[in-house]
């Protein structure tokens, strides 16, 4: 949605600060989740080998030595079972489902999709297409699912029509109920303006290892947008423009009530790392 349908960049630049969101977000994206990161979940232990063979009794036994005893054979080895290595992954009971690609996603990961046109690519493993050094794993798996419901929260909002802002999403994944967003999309929801997946949207977040804490997190996410809004009579709205930019966005969550919530969010000034 370029100008608007980064609303994030227009919300919270100054409620999140610039010394301390454009900081953190910055060096997070540089020096990722390296350091006091959570490692991720360890492979599984390397399957058991078979014991050596046992040597004969004839090849012990002098040749001068009374009758010839049979030989023994060595011991079949033992069959080897499979060990399962630990996948991770989103709760499979979540309001996503794991599908097969993304449009203008090459680097390996998993994906899913959170509602048509909506989705997300999460980093299982580091290779040579890596774009940054974080992978998912146990600890910060919560705090994705979070932001994620939060996105799928605000996209199923303004997607519908008339734009939704009394959504359950709004309270349970937003420390603020949504209070920011609704100011902002009321007047555009008299315009009768709804939002238009269009070309797509892809989410790539990931947990930075700034001000990451029990209760903390930072989320910075380089996400493909390819939205607008639409009038009611079909034309893109005034501040929206068709094809696909990419953005960067930072996303501060908190732990409220036992749950991850989404605090603040803002742009990243310089675009993605």
């Amino acid at each position: 949605m370029h100008a608007r349908g980064g609303l994030v960049t227009v919300l919270c630049g100054a409620a999140f600060g610039a010394a301390s969101l454009w900081g953190v977000a910055l060096t997070g994206c540089s020096s990722g989740a390296g350091e006091g990161a959570v490692p991720t979940l360890p492979t599984a232990p390397p399957a058991p080998t078979a014991p050596p063979p046992t040597a004969s009794a004839s090849a012990a036994t002098s040749s001068t030595a009374g009758p010839t005893l049979p030989e023994t054979t060595a011991p079949a080895a033992p069959t080897t079972v499979p060990v399962a290595v630990p996948v991770v992954g989103l709760s499979p009971d979540g309001p996503w489902r794991l599908v097969d690609s993304a449009p203008g996603v090459a680097a390996p990961g998993l994906v899913y999709e959170l509602m048509p046109k909506l989705w997300a690519v999460i980093q299982v493993e580091e290779t040579d297409e890596s774009t940054y050094p974080w992978t998912l794993n146990e600890a910060d798996r919560p705090i994705i699912e979070a932001y994620l419901q939060a996105q799928l929260t605000y996209y199923t909002a303004i997607t519908s029509n008339p734009m939704d802002l009394d959504l359950p999403g709004w309270t349970e994944f937003y420390a603020d109920g949504g209070a920011i967003y609704r100011d902002f999309l009321l007047p555009f929801r008299a315009e009768g303006q709804v939002a238009d997946l269009d070309l797509g949207v892809v989410l790539r977040p990931q947990v930075i290892g700034d001000e990451r804490s029990a209760e903390t997190a930072i989320v910075a996410d380089c996400l493909l947008d390819g939205a607008v809004f639409r009038l009611p009579n079909g034309s893109i709205a005034e501040g929206s423009v068709q094809g696909v930019e990419e953005r960067a966005r930072a996303s501060r969550l908190v732990v409220m009530n036992g749950a991850w919530t989404v605090d603040k969010q803002s742009g990243i000034p310089g675009g993605c790392w």
